[in-house]
C-alpha cells in the first residue's frame, strides 16, 4: 500500500515518506509463510519452537512464540528476535522518570517487569499481525491498552495487609467485582471514548491482521465502592461470507489498582462448526480462589449468565494472558453477534 504514518512520541501524525514513517502500513518482508516442508507448528513443543527460532529458552520467548501463532505470524528467526528486542528495550516512561527519582525509588517489582514485557511482545505480535511497525513509545501505549496492570507499584504496607487477612476474608474480596450502576451500555461507551481519544489505539483497532482477523483493544477505568478498577476489553474479529466483524472471542481484563486483584472474563459464543449451541465463559482469578470458592462462582455465573454449568470454568490465574497464549491449539468459539 502507499498510504505511510507515522507515530511520533506516541502520536500519529501523517509522514510524507515511508523511510521516515515510524509507523509503516505495508506488506512486512517478514510475512511470508513457513515452507511446505516444515512442520506444522501446532505439532510441535513450544520449547521445540524456541529452539527452531534461536530465542533464549525463557518465559519470555514462550510468550512471543505463543503469541505469534495466536496472530499467525511465520516463525522465522529474525521476525521472533525482532520482537524480543522490543520487548526487552528501556521503556520511555522509565527512562524519563529516571531523572527525576532515584532507579530504586517506586520502581516496579521484577515481576511486574516480566508480566510488561509479556504485555509488550503482545502488543508488538498484534502490530505485526496488521503490517504495521511501532515505536518504543507506540508500542508502549498500545501495550498499556492490553495490560490494565502496568507499571502497577504496589505499596509494601498493602501487601502486608494483606498477606495478614484470614482466608475468609480473602475469599469474599476476590469474587466478581461489584458492578453498581454499570451497565453494558455505559462499559460500551466508556470503552469507545477512551480508545477514540488515544489516535494511535483508535487506528490499529481499524486495521485488519493478515489472517482475515482484526483484533481491538479498549481500555477504560471507573471507580466502585471507593475502589479504582482498570480494564481491558479484548475483542477479536474476522470476517466470513454471512457476518462481516464476527466475535470469535471478547475478553475483560479487570484490575483492582491498590490491591492487585484480577479478573479475567473469557467469553465465547456457538461452536463455529455447529457442534454446540452453548455460549462458554472461561474466569481466570487472582490471587487464587480455593475449589470449593471456585465451584460455587462458577454454577452463580452460569446462572446468571444462563450459560450451561459444564460451560463455564472457573480457574485461577497463572499466567498473564491465558487466552492469547493459550488458544492456538483448539478451534476458537465463536460469538454471534456483529460487534
Amino acid at each position: 500500500m502507499q498510504k505511510t504514518s507515522g507515530i511520533a512520541d506516541g502520536k500519529f501524525t501523517p509522514k510524507p515518506s515511508v523511510q521516515n514513517s515510524t509507523l509503516k502500513i505495508q506488506p512486512s518482508p517478514q510475512a511470508v509463510k513457513l515452507s511446505a516442508t516444515s512442520p506444522p507448528s501446532a505439532a510441535r513443543s513450544v520449547s521445540a519452537l524456541i529452539a527452531a527460532a534461536g530465542l533464549p529458552m525463557d518465559k519470555l520467548s514462550a510468550a512471543i512464540i505463543s503469541f505469534a501463532r495466536f496472530f499467525s505470524l511465520p516463525l522465522k528467526p529474525e521476525l521472533m528476535a525482532a520482537m524480543r528486542r522490543q520487548a526487552l528495550a528501556p521503556s520511555p516512561s522509565t527512562a524519563a522518570s529516571a531523572t527525576v527519582t532515584p532507579a530504586t525509588e517506586n520502581a516496579p517489582d521484577l515481576g511486574t517487569v516480566a508480566k510488561n514485557r509479556e504485555a509488550l511482545s503482545l502488543a508488538a505480535a498484534a502490530a505485526e499481525s496488521k503490517g504495521v511497525g511501532l515505536d518504543p513509545k507506540g508500542l508502549e501505549q498500545f501495550a498499556e491498552a492490553i495490560y490494565p496492570d502496568w507499571q502497577k507499584r504496589q505499596n509494601p504496607d498493602e501487601r502486608n495487609r494483606r498477606q495478614h487477612k484470614n482466608s475468609d476474608e480473602q475469599e469474599k474480596e476476590n469474587a466478581v467485582p461489584k458492578t453498581g450502576n454499570l451497565s453494558a451500555a455505559g462499559i460500551k461507551e466508556m470503552a469507545l471514548e477512551t480508545a477514540e481519544k488515544n489516535p494511535l489505539l483508535a487506528l490499529l483497532n481499524r486495521l485488519p491482521g493478515k489472517n482475515g482477523q482484526r483484533w481491538l483493544a479498549l481500555p477504560f477505568s471507573f471507580s466502585e465502592g471507593g475502589r479504582e478498577f482498570k480494564v481491558s476489553l479484548r475483542i477479536l474479529l474476522e470476517m466470513n461470507n454471512q457476518i462481516s466483524n464476527h466475535a470469535v472471542c471478547m475478553t475483560l481484563d479487570i484490575a483492582e489498582s491498590e490491591t492487585g486483584r484480577r479478573w479475567l472474563f473469557i467469553l465465547n459464543g456457538p461452536n463455529r462448526h455447529g457442534k454446540s449451541a452453548a455460549s462458554a465463559l472461561t474466569v481466570y482469578l487472582q490471587p487464587e480462589l480455593s475449589p470449593k470458592a471456585c465451584a460455587s462462582l462458577s454454577r452463580e455465573l452460569s446462572t446468571l449468565m444462563e450459560i450451561p454449568p459444564e460451560r463455564v470454568s472457573v480457574k485461577n490465574r497463572t499466567e498473564s494472558f491465558p487466552w492469547e497464549s493459550g488458544c492456538t491449539d483448539d478451534v476458537p468459539l465463536a460469538i454471534n453477534e456483529a460487534v
